[in-house]
């Protein structure tokens, strides 16, 4: 049994491969939480934000690493970035505590 991976493998890790597909579905919560990490903000700060436990966001974040196949909570959001599942110009046109 060969544990070599076809170079196919490796196109999600250039622009334009088969990685860019914004295939994980995340709720509105999770973007949202992903957007408020983008901002630098802390899981208690996002509970604090979502009026929920900080339990809750930990939870969404350990959905989106699921989601996205990832190890990380940067990862994701990168992964989240790349993918286009967030787009950080309208993150940035728009204030941060103006509603979706």
């Amino acid at each position: 049994m060969s544990t070599h991976q076809p170079f196919d493998s490796f196109n999600c890790a250039v622009p334009g491969g088969a990685g860019n597909d914004p295939s994980a579905l995340l709720t509105a919560k999770e973007k949202q939480a992903l957007i408020w990490c983008y901002q630098g903000k802390t899981s208690w700060e996002i509970a604090m934000i979502q009026h929920c436990s900080v339990s809750t966001i930990n939870f969404h974040f350990s959905n989106i690493r699921r989601k996205f196949s990832v190890s990380s909570r940067r990862s994701a959001l990168l992964k989240a970035i790349e993918t286009g599942v967030i787009v950080i110009e309208e993150i940035n046109s728009r204030g941060a505590h103006e509603p979706d």
